[in-house]
C-alpha cells in the first residue's frame, strides 16, 4: 500500500470508481470544487496496485468572522472500497489530514459527517445551533411584494453580481471567483441540482437564493426520491427583506406548497422578520461536525473580535494557551481547563447539550466567555463537499 498522500492527476478515474462504488454514480463530476487540479495535495488518498482504495477529500479555505480573518479546512467524500475496510485505513487518512491541516496553519475543521471515526479524533456533532423555519405559500403570500422580481442565472458573467452580494455577509467563506464558477458549472450545492436566483427591486440585484430543484437532484441521486426530503434553501445572501418578499413567488415558481429555510443564530435581521411575520423558529443543530485544529492559533485570531465586545483592555487580559493535550483559558487569576479537544471544541463553538456553566464556575471569566463565546461558524452552501 501507498499513502497516506495527496491524489495524483493520473489517478483521478480511479478515484471516480472508488466514488461510483461507495457513495453514487457521478458524485466526483458534481463537486469540482473538492476534486480539481489545484486541490490534489488536499484529496488524501491510500493506494494499491494502482487503485485508490481509500480517500479522505479536503478543501483548505479562509473565513472572515466579523472581519478576523481564519482559515477552515472543510473534509467530504470520505471513504474505503469494501474490500478493504476494518483496517483503519480511514482512520490513518482522517489524521493525516488533520496534520496537514495543521502544518498548513488550519484554525478548524468542519466535516460533512458524523460516523464514529470522526468522534474518534476528536470531532463533535451536536455543536452549535441555528434556527429553521418551515414557511407554507398561504403564509409566504402575506409578505409578498409585486416589486420584487427573480432573475435566475444562466450565465457566468453574472456571477460576480452574487459574489458582491455575498462580500457583505459578516460571517462568510473568502470564495475565489474560481470557487463560484466551479459552483455554477455543475449547479449541485448542498447535494442537490440547484437554480442560481437573483433577487431584483429597481432593476437592482439586492439578494440571491440557491434553491434546489428536487425532480433534478432525484435523477442524479439514487434513493433520494424514496426519502421524500423537505425543499430547503440551500444558501441565501443579500437584503432579507427582500428574500422575505420573493418566497411567495418563488413558491409558485416552483411549484411548492412549503418551503425551508435553515437560518444561523448570528442572523439577527432575518430571525426578526421571521418573528415580526410571526413564523415559527425551531432551534435545530448545526448542519455538520466540527473539530479545533490550532486551538491557540483560532483564539488569536478572534481578537480583534473579542474587543469590539468586552473593550480592549479586558481582551488583553485574555490568555489562550494549548499545553499537554489540555486547552486552558485564563483571565487574570482565573483559569479553566478543558481537557480535550472535543470539550474545547463545544466550548468554543457552543453546544446546546453543554452548557458553559459545564466548563467553569460563575466569575468574571465566566462572565466574558459568555459575551465572547460561541464563536460563529458559516452556513456551508457552495462550499459543502
Amino acid at each position: 500500500m501507498e499513502g497516506p498522500r495527496g491524489l495524483r492527476i493520473e489517478e483521478m478515474q480511479s478515484m471516480k470508481r472508488l466514488a461510483d462504488i461507495c457513495f453514487w454514480k457521478g458524485l466526483v463530476d458534481k463537486y469540482p470544487q473538492l476534486f480539481n487540479e489545484d486541490n490534489l495535495e488536499n484529496l488524501r488518498v491510500i493506494v494499491e496496485d494502482g487503485e485508490v482504495i481509500s480517500h479522505v477529500g479536503m478543501t483548505e479555505q479562509y473565513l472572515s468572522v466579523y472581519g478576523c480573518l481564519l482559515q477552515v479546512a472543510c473534509i467530504g467524500a470520505v471513504c474505503t472500497h469494501p474490500d478493504y475496510r476494518r483496517r483503519g485505513l480511514a482512520t490513518r487518512l482522517f489524521n493525516d489530514a488533520c496534520e496537514k491541516a495543521y502544518r498548513d496553519g488550519v484554525d478548524f475543521m468542519m466535516v460533512s459527517g458524523a460516523g464514529r471515526l470522526y468522534i474518534k479524533a476528536g470531532c463533535r456533532i451536536i455543536v452549535g445551533s441555528d434556527y429553521e423555519v418551515n414557511i407554507k405559500l398561504g403564509e409566504a403570500e402575506e409578505f409578498s411584494s409585486h416589486d420584487v422580481k427573480i432573475k435566475k442565472i444562466e450565465e457566468e458573467k453574472d456571477l460576480h453580481i452574487m459574489a458582491s452580494i455575498y462580500q457583505r455577509e459578516p460571517v462568510r467563506f473568502l470564495r475565489r471567483l474560481e470557487d463560484y464558477k466551479r459552483a455554477f458549472k455543475c449547479k449541485h450545492v448542498l447535494n442537490r441540482q440547484s437554480d442560481f436566483l437573483l433577487l431584483m427591486k429597481g432593476n437592482v440585484p439586492r439578494a440571491y437564493i440557491i434553491l434546489p430543484d428536487m425532480e433534478r437532484s432525484c435523477e442524479v441521486i439514487p434513493g433520494l426520491r424514496k426519502k421524500n426530503p423537505p425543499v430547503r434553501i440551500c444558501e441565501y445572501a443579500g437584503e432579507r427583506s427582500t428574500i422575505m418578499e420573493s418566497l411567495n413567488r418563488i413558491m409558485q415558481n416552483y411549484s411548492l406548497d412549503e418551503l425551508t429555510i435553515r437560518i444561523p443564530k448570528y442572523d439577527d435581521v432575518m430571525i426578526a422578520h421571521m418573528k415580526e411575520k410571526e413564523l415559527n423558529l425551531e432551534e435545530v443543530d448545526s448542519f455538520g461536525t466540527l473539530r479545533i485544529i490550532n486551538f491557540t492559533q483560532l483564539m488569536e485570531r478572534m481578537r480583534l473580535y473579542f474587543e469590539e465586545i468586552i473593550g480592549y483592555s479586558e481582551a488583553e487580559k485574555l490568555r489562550f494557551k494549548e499545553e499537554n493535550g489540555s486547552y486552558i483559558i485564563g483571565y487574570e487569576s482565573e483559569s479553566v481547563v478543558i481537557q480535550d479537544v472535543a470539550e474545547a471544541t463545544k466550548l468554543i463553538f457552543g453546544s446546546k447539550d453543554t452548557p458553559i456553566d459545564q466548563f467553569i464556575e460563575k466569575g468574571k471569566l465566566y462572565d466574558i466567555l459568555k459575551k465572547i463565546l460561541p464563536i460563529p461558524v458559516p452556513w456551508y452552501g457552495m462550499n459543502f463537499v
